[in-house]
């Protein structure tokens, strides 16, 4: 008989089912081999989820919390009100978020596959004959509002080129989303990822010299 108290077993579903994903990917995780793991039956599992899906779903949302809190950790440790940190602050979105992709292969494929909340948006905007423009205003992402705020205070500084703000916060999530995925599918090394943000603040920044002096902090 369970001991679980209700709401217990919810969560000790997904905890096992994200432990699975970690080691494993979700292709080969069902909701009968979590209940197994976790202990209960079956039908205990499905009372809190209906089928896989749905417990894939909740596996992603803990994923894009793990990662929302280490990119605030990540930020916040850039104190300081200077330009320099400012420039830290902005380094520390792609570093983190690469670092965190690395660290996390499974679990971050999981997290931008069919399970992902924004996936779902944009297939259910292009269902009602919508495209999918301007999602990112639409997202309750913690890690995609710091990148925001970021390029936000770069610019109120002066520090970006005159024009380049607009749009550049998509720009650069797509940049690294597909250079972790590069790196995770070994077609580039992670070494190429300095370069890659050193790359992309000439093409951003009025002068590269702040941005060289925060990688290297």
């Amino acid at each position: 008989m369970s001991t679980y108290h209700h709401g217990d077993l919810e969560a000790a579903l997904v905890n096992e089912a994200t432990t699975l994903v970690r080691a494993q990917g979700a292709e080969s995780v069902s909701l009968r081999q979590v209940a197994q793991a976790v202990g209960v039956s079956p039908s205990a599992a499905y009372a809190h989820f209906p089928d896989k899906h749905a417990l894939m779903a909740a596996v992603a949302a803990r994923g894009m919390a793990d990662l929302d809190a280490r990119m605030v950790a990540s930020v916040s440790a850039a104190t300081g009100s200077d330009d320099r940190a400012a420039m830290q602050r902005f380094w520390k979105t792609g570093e983190e978020y690469v670092r965190f992709a690395v660290e996390e292969p499974h679990l971050f494929r999981h997290m931008f596959g069919p399970y992902c909340p924004a996936a779902q948006l944009a297939a259910q905007l292009v269902a009602e004959g919508a495209p999918p423009v301007g999602m990112e205003h639409k997202t309750d992402s913690v890690s995609y509002q710091l990148l925001c705020a970021s390029l936000d205070d770069l610019d109120d500084r002066g520090l970006l080129r005159p024009g380049s703000r607009d749009g550049l916060d998509l720009v650069m999530w797509a940049t690294v989303h597909g250079f972790a995925s590069l790196v995770l599918d070994g077609l580039l090394p992670l070494e190429c990822r300095d370069l890659l943000l050193s790359s992309i603040a000439r093409l951003a920044f009025v002068d590269e010299a702040p941005f060289a002096a925060a990688a290297e902090s």
